[in-house]
């Protein structure tokens, strides 16, 4: 009997009963959604979800509904921990308890995951990791979490000194300004705190403890003299030179729990010390063009990269959630479409998908200076009509004397000649180079920089590049540079300059940005060298006098 009842069961699928019908009386037509038939489900769709929306429900179509598009909470690319992450061994936890606990402002899913293993600890109780890079697109909670570590190093680990660092100062002053606000909201907090200086210079917060905050921005004098515990660079994709690194990192080195935190979102070609942490902690590219983790460089340097891979769509829905882990909290998908609507694609890339870029708002096109490489060729056979520029960067840190010539076929070879540290060098030395170099003529910028080496340069009859000119030698040297019309020998500083080239507009025209951007006083000497060439008078040769 037992046996015939399964039977039974297992063949009732096939006498199931037929799908139920439309609502409507007049209608046979099996019910989709809301009890209508397919037919009339089109007609009565908008009354029944006016009725849904009186009643406090959301319309539903009789379809499921998609997942809405959540940012990633794990990093596409970090450094493996050693072992599991516990509250033994990573003291991550104790921020996520402290933002949420004394605080009141819970950190993001993704802020906890990299708390947890940024902080990891080593046998000894130490932290693994004296640098931290984290790369996340903008405006995902940077700040906010700068200001969380800061205060718990003060609070709960006691650190001597919190420094807060950036490019732009306000950017430092920002963190600063909310983590006052917080200690004021909380009286345990606010209790500790003796003063909170606003002077220029002097910006910072001071507990009776004898705990500091100070911020200073990223210069190549700034911390120098201080031993920091906890020391914050944000947007360090800024950082074109070492100068403020080399300045800054030192402050730790003399605390046994010192840390960096290096908090940007992508750079490009110029962003120094940012790519050169991202490949020391062990990213590098696949053969499919992907960057991947590998065996890192420095053990010392944790990496978290929230980013969308390389060569995805700028509309890769799943891009947008590996680069904005604040998708869905406090980033929404409507912003993000609005800048893929409004932003030009190399922006949205570094700001929204946190890719790197070979140039930001780049004078030159790195493509058309990248297929003039000719690192096999030279200027031996070029020697009669070379012209030399001299230019020197604002800071007079750097001084670069570039050769330009005319090839056969109608190109023009540009070729770093020397490169100097200090103008007082390049005044020792500039007049003796130039003169086992011989060239046909000498150009110069005397509005700019170089100006600090006019005595020797109008004693050697340069020729001066002002005025309007300037406009013409920039513009015409990234013309020519679009054509394909400059080769050059792939030099690493050169190519650096080139890449960190940007517009400065004058009137209708421009030149290259000086300040702010980086030295480009190679750039700038490419171009004069280049102008000086195609505009200087070329001497015709005598006639030879007839013999009669």
């Amino acid at each position: 009997m037992a046996r015939r009842a399964s039977s039974q069961r297992c063949a009732s699928p096939a006498q199931a009963d037929p799908p139920a019908e439309c609502r409507l009386k007049a209608c046979a037509e099996p019910r989709v959604a809301y009890g209508y038939c397919d037919g009339h489900l089109r007609e009565r769709r908008p009354a029944e979800w006016a009725k849904r929306r009186a009643a406090g429900r959301r319309p539903r179509d009789g379809r499921p509904r998609s997942k809405p598009l959540t940012g990633s909470t794990t990093p596409r690319l970090f450094t493996p921990p050693l072992r599991r992450l516990t509250r033994s061994t990573t003291r991550g936890y104790e921020v996520i308890d402290f933002a949420r606990d004394v605080l009141g402002e819970p950190l993001l899913p993704w802020q906890e995951w990299l708390v947890i293993h940024a902080l990891e600890l080593l046998p000894d109780g130490t932290f693994r990791f004296r640098t931290v890079l984290a790369l996340v697109a903008r405006q995902n909670g940077k700040t906010h979490l700068s200001k969380v570590l800061a205060l718990w190093r003060l609070y709960i680990d006691g650190a001597r000194l919190v420094l807060g660092a950036a490019q732009d100062l306000s950017i430092a002053r920002e963190v600063l300004e909310a983590a006052n606000d917080t200690i004021d909201m909380v009286p345990e907090l606010a209790e500790e705190k003796e003063q909170y200086l606003t002077a220029n210079g002097k910006e910072g917060l001071r507990l009776f403890g004898g705990g500091r905050y100070l911020i200073k921005a990223s210069t190549r004098s700034a911390g120098r003299g201080l031993s920091v515990d906890h020391l914050t660079m944000d947007e360090v994709r800024e950082q074109r030179d070492w100068s403020a690194w080399s300045a800054l990192s030192k402050t730790t080195t003399a605390r046994a729990n010192g840390q960096i935190w290096c908090l940007s979102n992508a750079g490009d070609e110029q962003s120094v010390v940012l790519n050169h942490l991202r490949s020391a902690a062990g990213v590098q590219l696949g053969s499919d063009g992907v960057s991947l983790m590998g065996e890192a460089r420095d053990a010392s340097i944790f990496l978290a990269e929230w980013s969308a891979p390389e060569g995805c769509e700028l509309d890769d829905e799943q891009g947008w959630a590996q680069a904005n882990p604040s998708l869905g909290h406090t980033v929404s998908v409507a912003a993000i479409r609005s800048s893929l609507g409004t932003d030009p694609p190399d922006v949205f890339r570094t700001e929204v998908l946190c890719q790197k870029v070979d140039q930001l708002n780049g004078a030159i096109d790195l493509a058309g200076w990248k297929a003039g490489g000719d690192p096999a060729g030279s200027m031996e056979n070029l020697r009669e009509r070379v012209i030399a520029c001299v230019d020197v960067a604002p800071d007079g840190l750097h001084v670069a004397l570039t050769a330009a010539a005319e090839t056969p076929d109608g190109r023009y070879r540009v070729e770093p000649v020397a490169a100097w540290n200090d103008t007082d060098s390049a005044r020792t030395e500039l007049a003796e180079l130039l003169e086992r170099v011989a060239p046909a003529a000498t150009g110069w910028f005397p509005s700019g920089p170089a100006a600090a080496l006019a005595p020797e340069l109008r004693a050697l009859g340069a020729v001066e590049i002002k005025g309007a000119e300037v406009n013409e030698a920039c513009q015409e040297f990234a013309d020519l540079v679009a054509a394909r019309r400059i080769i050059h020998p792939e030099d690493p500083l050169q190519d650096a300059h080139i890449a960190g080239a940007q517009k400065y507009f004058v009137g209708d025209g421009w030149r290259f940005v000086r300040r702010g951007a980086g030295h480009v006083s190679a750039a700038y000497a490419a171009a004069g060298a280049v102008h000086v060439l195609r505009t200087l008078p070329v001497e015709k040769p005598q006639p030879k006098p007839m013999v009669v």
